[in-house]
């Protein structure tokens, strides 16, 4: 199971998701997937007009130099299959001759891996194979960029859960920063988690700001997320902001009505969230989903939505 900007996957997701998004991008060219029973023979599908694909997905996240050394070693094992099996191919290819055969994985790893597939092409016209077309004869890499413009749909009609990823984690300058020019916001914080902790804690002040702390860190990720979200999947964004502004309203009024503590209260605030996010949004991953209820929280807390007084 290997981790990208566009969620999770292992090998079983990455095929199925790869082939809805040939089907999608080469269904002009008739794209026909092949079936890996009684074997792939070296190819996931293909068009008419040559272009063979075979998709990969490593089983875990490797260091640069392995998952080049992943890589390089599964396309030369891939790519003899051509050689092993051109009699089966032959029957399945028909008058299709193979011009360009893309590799497709989720990552790159590094540059030598183009040279490797140069190498590989002019290896595999030397064998002079029926199935190859030797003029125009190709070997490509390609990662998951490869995939749009229909990667996000096949993942919504997969059962791939979506964790969008920041591009960059939130760094202490940056947290500085926003608490300096968010003196107020940062009191509305001071003073309303004052109330979720004991005045008899031990270690309260260090507890305070640490839970400031905390609600800042929780917010700019969140607010990171929700902009690439916005930008990946528009319209679930929208729905997300939809029920966020329902519960809030309800946080509002039972901020009102409230006779719990606090820390009580506001364990009763995440829970809701969290389960109405859970049930509207199943194709979320867990910790995306933990992540969105963090800001949502932040922001009602910075605001005036939850007030403890």
């Amino acid at each position: 199971m290997i981790r990208t900007e566009f969620g999770t996957f292992d090998g079983n997701k990455w095929e199925s998701v790869s082939q809805l998004c040939f089907k999608n991008n080469f269904r002009e060219e008739a794209y026909q997937e092949i079936k890996a029973t009684p074997g792939d023979y070296g190819i996931e599908g293909f068009t008419r007009i040559g272009k063979v694909f075979q998709c990969y997905c490593p089983n875990e996240n490797y260091s640069t130099k392995e998952l080049y050394e992943n890589h390089r070693d599964k396309i030369t094992k891939d790519l003899k299959k051509l050689k092993t099996y051109e009699k089966q191919l032959q029957k399945v290819l028909g008058t299709t001759k193979i011009k360009k055969w893309y590799f497709v994985t989720p990552q790159y790893a590094k540059n030598n891996i183009v040279q490797h597939c140069s190498e590989k092409k002019e290896e595999v016209k030397r064998w002079n194979l029926s199935i190859i077309d030797n003029d125009d004869f190709e070997v490509i890499f390609e990662d998951i960029s490869f995939l749009h413009p229909f990667l996000k749909t096949a993942i919504e009609n997969s059962d791939i859960k979506i964790d969008v990823i920041p591009e960059l984690p939130i760094e202490s300058a940056e947290k500085l920063k926003w608490k300096d020019s968010k003196i107020s916001l940062i009191e509305n914080s001071q003073n309303k988690n004052a109330h979720r902790i004991s005045n008899d804690s031990p270690n309260y002040d260090l507890k305070l700001d640490k839970l400031v702390d905390l609600i800042v860190e929780h917010f700019l990720e969140g607010k990171n997320i929700l902009t690439k979200w916005e930008e990946d999947y528009p319209m679930g964004y929208e729905n997300f902001l939809k029920i966020t502004s329902v519960i809030e309203s309800e946080i509002e009024e039972r901020c009102i009505t409230n006779s719990k503590k606090p820390s009580e209260l506001y364990e009763d605030f995440r829970v809701l969230l969290k389960k109405e996010l859970q049930m509207s949004f199943k194709n979320l991953a867990p910790q995306m989903i933990l992540k969105l209820t963090n800001w949502a929280l932040a922001d009602w807390i910075f605001r005036c939505p939850i007030n403890f007084e």
